[in-house]
């Protein structure tokens, strides 16, 4: 962990600034305990320096010198004082002075200070904060039996030989594994994440974010202005994927066709729904896809029901934070246990580093462990650490470097909230069951589309507008009774993957006008179906908020909505699909992997996972990665 290199003073005036911000987001009152009486200050600085990200402290640092100096607030709030002697009321006021200042920087320090604070307040399961919410952990299920697998724990320095190196667990590394190791091949899969399973899966919000997600559930763009949501662990992101299983829309298919996947996917997406046991026998309506679909019938919009990878799925609600019963059908109970019946190994703790290729073949991977690195020696290599690593592996290697990283495409979402009579917790029963794709086309093969997301209170706290810590408080408490409903943009605007001086990767993403627009076009569509669904008041995730009750002046919103529109750090956005960064094409110029997925310049080094895909998916994507991944691994079997 990188030390905090600086005198004692100025880490005394950090604390006590980290500790006012914190107490005016959550000052406490009314018998509940200020965030920093439940010890939130640490907890943040613990959660940043657990990533190993020297900048990121250095950043926060200097937010807080800033508000903690007196000379530099004369200037900021017109007093010379510092953020932690002012009062309250005027604490408060400041921060929203930032929250909606036009310099950007200013609202990207607010956005963090409030998601980190109102996260870890609310996230814990004993937090007097998640029983405001009406928020009732279900009890645990007893834990299913861990799956078979075979794990092997390497030595630093020693070299490992294999026919074929899996780089990622995941929904595509899994995938192309079972594949290769059915064909008799020596598979080794390498994992970054250490292994859990049922037994360790506690459903625990902040736990679950922590063990089970890429840097610890709070990474984002370099802007701060997208929450992205990955996983890391062994099964990748089909541990915490909501079970959603969807095909490719057959626009979508058109534009892969042109890129080289031009062969027929239904027998790939056949054998992986067979495998996964997917289907729509259990799917039942939560509350908030229950809203979603009444208010869908009201007015008279197309829907359906989401198929999803289950066995005997009950109503716990944490399928975010992995499947304690074993009936979610992740590449953890189902193809990493496949490969392993048929000899592969995996090895969690070991992250692949770079690739070494050497007269135009692929030759071996780098792979850094606990206590030093090691080398895996194989002709056949799969590339599938997602999206996000899988171009960061191949610019530490230097391969593709003009190309590797460069059309991120990430689905930006945003949501509405509704306040509803009757409960309609979002944290019981089945998260998504009833998606809604009548505005899948705004335009040809691009729009958006309607489904429900499962919250838990920490991210709910963070996600919801703060203006005032009252007026927070008050939206909070009303958790039980709100149902969400997010706006997912298929995106035609890449943004970007690079890797810093210590080669980790670096996410850069600007929301582009079209999906500006589709993603406000979404939000008053959300709002009116909330409102058709019997909704009492409904709101957006701008900062201010903007809210409409049954009885309001409905052109107002939406004109408001309009006015708003979607600007960096003024209203919330997340990403829990990113694709692209390493795609097939025909072209060789503006493509990493031919239409076989296999990297132009590395014979052997293949691409299957979600940064093969050609362009966005326009859906939830896990299920097309699989499909993707079998037919690429059918070729590298070959």
């Amino acid at each position: 962990m990188p030390a905090r290199d600086d005198t004692l003073a100025a880490i005394a005036n950090r604390n006590r600034a980290l500790a006012a911000v914190c107490d005016t987001f959550v000052p406490g009152g009314s018998a509940l305990p200020s965030a920093s009486a439940l010890g939130i200050p640490a907890r943040i600085i613990g959660e940043i320096l657990a990533l190993d990200r020297p900048a990121l402290i250095k950043e926060l640092d200097q937010v807080l010198d800033l508000i903690e100096n007196p000379i530099a607030n004369l200037a900021l709030a017109a007093r010379p004082t510092r953020f932690s002697a002012l009062s309250q009321a005027a604490r408060e006021a400041y921060l929203r002075r930032w929250a909606e200042s036009p310099i950007a920087l200013k609202r990207q320090a607010f956005q963090v200070l409030k998601r980190l604070t109102l996260l870890y307040t609310y996230g814990a399961e004993d937090s007097p904060y998640a029983a405001l919410t009406g928020y009732v952990p279900a009890a645990l299920d007893a834990p299913a039996e861990p799956p078979r697998l075979a794990l092997r724990h390497p030595v630093p320095g020693e070299t490992i030989e294999a026919d074929a190196c899996v780089i990622g667990s995941g929904a595509g590394g899994a995938t192309a594994a079972a594949l290769l190791a059915s064909a008799h091949k020596r598979v080794v899969v390498l994992e970054r994440a250490q292994v859990r399973t049922e037994r360790t899966f506690d459903g625990r919000e902040l736990n679950g974010f922590a063990s089970l997600f890429l840097d610890r559930g709070i990474a984002s763009t370099e802007d701060k202005a997208i929450a992205v949501l990955a996983g890391s662990a062994v099964g990748g992101g089909t541990v915490v994927n909501w079970s959603t299983s969807l095909r490719l829309p057959a626009a979508v298919r058109e534009e892969w066709a042109l890129a080289g996947i031009d062969d027929d996917l239904d027998p790939d997406y056949a054998a992986v729904e067979s495998r996964l046991d997917v289907d729509t026998g259990e799917s039942p309506r939560n509350g908030p896809n229950a809203a979603l679909e009444r208010g869908l019938r009201e007015l008279n919009l197309e829907f359906r029901t989401i198929p999803r990878n289950v066995r005997g799925c009950g109503d716990c609600g944490r399928c975010g934070f992995g499947c304690r019963r074993g009936a979610k059908q992740s590449t953890l109970r189902t193809y990493l246990v496949d490969a392993c019946r048929d000899g592969a190994q995996i090895l969690d703790g070991c992250e692949a580093r770079r690739i070494e290729v050497r007269d135009g073949r692929v030759h071996a991977v780098i792979v850094r462990t606990e206590g030093g690195e090691f080398t895996v020696r194989a002709p056949l290599v799969a590339l599938a650490a997602g999206a996000i690593a899988s171009p960061a592996i191949l610019l530490r290697s230097g391969i593709a470097l003009d190309r590797a990283g460069q059309t991120l495409y990430l689905h930006p979402t945003t949501a509405v909230s509704g306040i509803y009579a009757d409960p309609t917790p979002a944290w019981q029963g089945v998260p998504q069951s009833v998606v809604c794709e009548a505005f899948a086309d705004l335009v040809p093969g691009y729009g958006f589309r309607l489904e429900c997301p499962p919250v838990l209170p920490g991210l709910l706290a963070a996600s919801i507008p703060w203006w005032d810590s009252d007026q927070h408080r008050e939206l909070a408490a009303q958790a039980a009774h709100s149902a969400s409903f997010i706006v997912l943009v298929r995106d035609r605007n890449p943004g970007s993957v690079t890797v810093d001086r210590d080669g980790r990767p670096l996410i850069t993403y600007h929301v582009g006008e079209q999906e500006q627009r589709h993603l406000v076009v979404g939000m008053i569509a959300a709002a009116r179906v909330h409102l058709a669904a019997g909704a009492r008041r409904v709101g957006s995730l701008h900062t201010p908020p903007v809210e409409l009750d049954q009885a309001g002046d409905r052109e107002a919103f939406e004109d408001e909505v309009e006015r708003r529109g979607v600007v960096a750090n003024r209203v919330g956005l997340f990403s829990a699909h990113q694709m692209s960064t390493c795609r097939i094409g025909r072209d060789r110029l503006t493509s990493v992997a031919d239409p076989d997925g296999q990297v132009w310049e590395a014979k052997g080094l293949y691409v299957t996972d979600a940064s093969a895909f050609p362009v966005s998916s326009g859906v939830n994507p896990m299920l097309t990665i699989m499909a993707l991944a079998r037919r690429i691994a059918r070729r590298m079997a070959r």
